[in-house]
């Protein structure tokens, strides 16, 4: 079929799209991404091994220690009820930012992307 002026495809120079991926793109290589994966399992089994310590800690202190368990803080809690009730669950949040950020900082550092430039270099500082 002949085709009009219109619609004819762009010559090779201007086409920017190969097998459906742009290739000004940067990708990762297969050993990077694994190395990655390796290094976000290690950091996932620590963050899994510190939450396990926490939380079998809190019955554990419960028969080791009495104080734990019948000792009175504010209101008559005792401190293990303040720790159950309070305590695990803002260690929780902590521990959950504290992965995710470190997990966040791996990828970012370990995998490529496109460099990132300053404002100052394009020139589009203020």
């Amino acid at each position: 079929m002949p085709s009009s002026g219109g619609d004819s495809p762009r010559p090779d120079s201007e086409h920017r799209e190969q097998g459906g991926y742009d290739i000004t793109d940067e990708y990762d290589m297969p050993a990077e991404v694994d190395a990655t994966f390796r290094t976000l399992r290690r950091v996932a089994f620590g963050y899994f091994a510190l939450f396990v310590v926490v939380v079998a800690a809190v019955p554990g202190l419960t028969l080791a220690l009495d104080w734990w368990s019948q000792g009175r803080l504010v209101g008559g809690m005792s401190p293990s009820f303040v720790m159950a009730a309070f305590g695990l669950y803002v260690f929780f949040f902590a521990l959950a930012v504290a992965a995710a950020t470190l997990a966040n900082a791996v990828e970012d550092r370990m995998l490529g992307g496109p460099e990132r430039e300053h404002p100052e270099q394009r020139g589009d500082a203020p």
